[in-house]
């Protein structure tokens, strides 16, 4: 058996010298990590040392594919980056779309681990085993599209970009880096790790042929999986996420006012379908060869120059941050602040739930518009647009906002910290846990902090029961969705679905290997596991698991009126014991010495 699904090739690029090194991992690090998010736990976990500041030289950023990529199989257009996340010093893995995971696998290579800080602006050239820097100062300062555009130029549309705006470059810590314009590694703030770094861009081509074991296996699931979906008849076909924004106001679950309520009076206005008509242009960027093509482009004008047409991408999250969570229901208008975020490189989530945090911190008093330099209440298009320049440039208030809710309600005070909406010091979703059973344990226990991408609840319930008789089903969502960023299979093949069989197919195909489903259930353990160590290892607490006040509070109307997150803190509590003990941890969160050796993770323990 070859395994020639993987490289088994670790390329290592050091800023600071402008070096490389190849690393030949063992066989037993991909067989039980797999590739993505767990190879990248496994890395992190690995070599970076505890205590490591996030935006320090030393820390660690790796761009990861996966045994998939590169093969006829069905939605593997998906990537991942793994780090020490600054906006909440824990583990970060964050995923997206485009072309970049493919064409690292293809140059030769599993991962790519960036370590160092170049002493001046930089662009990372890999093609294929040729690996050079290039000066990045004339592209330093610029957005996100011209950056991608102007490197394309220079070194072909067969190359792939991924590259931070000015928000990374200026360490904002809400700062993500776009791949191909339309796809994000949003959460955590991984944009400003790669600023610290003084890296604004990775070019990529990669032109090898990757082989399998089996590569019919993988065909006759691709062919299952397209059947379905040709016979499928849901609104995601033909508009991605962004009917849901009805859907989640059906089950309370949508954002308003900062997260008052979750259901938006003004919801109907944000229109998919009419969205399409007013907006909608026939280009989309969706991940090559995918047939879901969830990413559409919509139409409008720059607000920093109405004189120029530009194209947006908008989905549901933004549709949800920055539509009911600011109190804006025009269509366009959120267009055009998924734009500037898309441009400037800030994730479209924590970019409106800082926001609707400021927002509501001027509505109450506690920010002046003095101190803001302008008026911002609920539903100021102008206002949210300038501070999204703000946050990006770190000018004025963005100083403080662009650290994210958590510390900046520290730093804020005057009762704030009541009406900061995060976990772990990240920005919660748009999809509110008051809403439906079992989320704010999913947010609360997240590796990263809140996240949607963690498992889902099977039933849009309302909490109105306790949590505890669906923590295990819980946990196997959330093992299975690991098991999807270790392949690089895309979140939305829930849709279909592509089901665990499927992917232990494919799988098994490429490797020529025997996984089961009770191994990959197994392997979801262990990189659960794994994670919870680095965060532990990082001072993280079982106080961190939890929820923030607002979701305490009853939603006051909608389909979920009178509803928390829980029925009470008890249940919370009693939750996450149910949680520890299926994982095999201590009733403190810790992971125990029995569950570590029997994943085989003991030997990591020393490092």
């Amino acid at each position: 058996m070859t395994h020639e699904c993987w490289n088994k090739k670790i390329l290592w690029v050091d800023l600071t010298t402008e070096t490389i090194s190849i690393e030949h991992l063992e066989e037993t690090v991909y067989t039980n990590f797999i590739g993505g998010k767990g190879l990248g736990a496994y890395l992190l976990y690995k070599y970076l040392s505890k205590g490591v500041e996030p935006l320090s030289p030393e820390n660690i950023f790796i761009l990861l594919s996966g045994p998939l990529q590169g093969l006829p199989a069905p939605s593997v257009g998906r990537w991942s980056i793994v780090t020490k996340s600054p906006l909440t010093g824990i583990f970060l893995d964050s995923h997206c779309g485009g072309p970049t995971g493919r064409d690292i696998k293809k140059a030769g290579y599993d991962a790519v681990c960036l370590k160092g800080r170049a002493d001046s602006p930089k662009i990372l050239i890999i093609d294929n085993d040729i690996i050079s820097f290039e000066d990045a100062s004339e592209y330093w300062g610029k957005g996100v599209y011209e950056t991608t555009d102007l490197l394309h130029k220079k070194y072909g549309k067969d190359f792939s970009v991924y590259t931070i705006g000015p928000g990374g470059e200026n360490q904002s810590l809400i700062a993500t880096a776009c791949c191909e314009v339309a796809h994000q590694t949003g959460r955590g703030g991984g944009g400003a790790v790669l600023g610290s770094k003084n890296l604004k861009a990775v070019v990529v081509r990669g032109t090898n042929k990757i082989h399998a074991h089996n590569v019919d296996a993988i065909r006759e699931v691709n062919k299952e999986f397209n059947t379905k979906w040709q016979n499928l008849d849901i609104d995601f076909k033909k508009y991605g996420s962004r009917h849901l924004v009805e859907i989640a106001n059906e089950v309370g679950q949508y954002p308003a006012f900062n997260f008052k309520n979750g259901y938006f009076d003004e919801f109907r206005r944000l229109d998919h379908v009419e969205m399409d008509e007013k907006f909608g242009v026939k280009g989309q960027h969706s991940c090559p060869h995918c047939v879901m093509h969830c990413t559409h482009a919509f139409k409008t004008n720059d607000p920093r120059d109405p004189s120029l047409e530009i194209e947006s991408m908008v989905e549901y999250e933004t549709l949800g941050l920055l539509g009911g969570n600011i109190g804006i229901s025009d269509p366009e208008a959120v267009l055009k602040l998924n734009y500037l975020c898309d441009d400037l490189g800030l994730d479209t989530i924590s970019a409106g739930g800082v926001i609707g945090f400021a927002m509501e911190a001027f509505e109450r008093g506690i920010l002046s518009e003095d101190e803001i330099g302008f008026s911002l209440p609920f539903g100021d298009t102008t206002g949210a647009m300038r501070l999204l320049s703000m946050l990006a440039t770190k000018e004025g208030i963005g100083e403080i906002l662009s650290n994210g809710v958590k510390k900046s309600s520290q730093e804020i005070g005057k009762g704030s910290e009541s009406f900061a909406v995060h976990v772990k010091g990240l920005e919660i979703p748009a999809w509110d846990p008051r809403g439906r059973l079992g989320q704010g344990l999913l947010y609360a226990t997240g590796d990263i902090g809140a996240s949607h991408l963690r498992g889902w609840p099977a039933k849009a319930v309302p909490p109105d029961t306790s949590v505890v008789p669906i923590v295990e089903s819980l946990l196997h969502g959330r093992f299975e969705k690991t098991i999807k960023d270790c392949l690089e299979v895309c979140h939305f093949t829930n849709r279909i679905p592509l089901t665990m069989d499927q992917m232990v197919r494919m799988v098994n195909g490429a490797t020529g290997l025997d996984y089961t489903q009770e191994r990959m259930t197994e392997i979801g353990r262990r990189i659960e596991t794994l994670t919870r160590m680095f965060n532990v290892r990082e001072g993280m607490t079982q106080a961190d698991d939890t929820i923030p006040p607002r979701l305490w509070e009853p939603q006051t109307h909608g389909p979920r009126e009178g509803m928390r997150s829980f029925m009470n803190e008890e249940d919370l509590q009693a939750g996450l014991q149910e949680y520890y003990e299926l994982l095999g941890w201590h009733a403190d969160g810790i992971p125990t010495n029995e569950t570590i050796k029997h994943l085989g993770l003991e030997n990591l323990c020393d490092n």
